[in-house]
């Protein structure tokens, strides 16, 4: 019977401890003694069965069990603070639970070690959900529509406003954002690829097309440069404004397709 506490305690001390963790996660809060908390609230589960207690009896005891973790976890200074630990603690408890009981009852799984597999297996799950949502609301708040008119065509787009993007064309000195191949051929169906890598007669077509220096990490080259009869970015817009032709894939790093100047933060798109 000993080992059987011993393991129950450290399945339940390993359990709360991934609730804290992931509880700390979707709520973007620090948090702070989740060995301690994990080991009292682990013991009251445990100890719990002594007790003969009702299924309401069993519930209440739960929900002052989650209480506890989350006022030694947690820092708050209201209730609605609180509230927003509270809920969170408890609805990570009942998926990691849900997850243990389905596997269990689909497969008959009674090991420990397995169990804990399962806890760890949802807890990467989650933790790889919320990193991708974070990236994506990141790169969303600076993502702009996009208007571009050439030669009486106009498309419409979504662009990223990059900071890091201080690109200048030497010749006219004019920010330069940054278009990829799928943006350009939608404009200027007429010139394809090979014509931009062998640089053909058909350049000409483009108004005051040449080639700068683009230099990215870890490699130096050039990219052809032109201009447009207007750039609108929301409100804002730019006449004569200059594009880059970049052939790199940017848009699965941005999930756009051009590239916005810096500039255009100080014009407050």
């Amino acid at each position: 019977m000993e080992i059987v506490v011993e393991y129950v305690l450290l399945e339940n001390l390993f359990i709360n401890l991934i609730v804290l963790k992931t509880t700390a996660l979707l709520t973007k809060e620090k948090g702070r003694l989740f060995l301690l908390s994990s080991f009292l609230s682990a013991c009251l589960t445990v100890a719990m069965p002594i007790f003969y207690l009702s299924s309401l009896g069993y519930f209440l005891v739960e929900i002052g069990v989650a209480i506890l973790s989350v006022c030694l976890s947690f820092r708050f200074k209201t209730l609605k603070k609180f509230l927003h630990l509270f809920l969170c603690f408890f609805v990570t408890l009942f998926v990691y639970g849900g997850a243990c009981y389905f596997f269990e009852s689909l497969f008959g799984i009674q090991s420990i070690l397995i169990v804990l597999g399962i806890v760890v297996f949802v807890f990467v799950i989650i933790k790889f959900l919320m990193k991708k949502f974070n990236r994506k609301a990141s790169i969303d708040g600076f993502c702009f529509d996009v208007e571009i008119e050439a030669g009486g065509t106009v498309t419409h787009w979504n662009g990223f406003l990059d900071s890091g993007n201080m690109l200048f064309d030497p010749l006219t000195e004019s920010p330069v954002t940054l278009i990829n191949y799928k943006v350009f051929s939608s404009i200027f169906k007429e010139i394809d690829l090979q014509d931009i890598l062998m640089r053909t007669e058909k350049l000409k077509r483009l108004r005051f097309a040449h080639y700068i220096n683009f230099n990215t990490l870890g490699s130096d080259n050039k990219i052809l440069v032109f201009q447009v009869d207007k750039l609108k970015v929301n409100e804002n817009t730019v006449e004569k404004a200059t594009l880059g032709l970049s052939l790199k894939d940017f848009d699965k790093a941005f999930g756009t397709d051009i590239i916005l100047h810096n500039n255009f933060a100080t014009l407050g798109v």
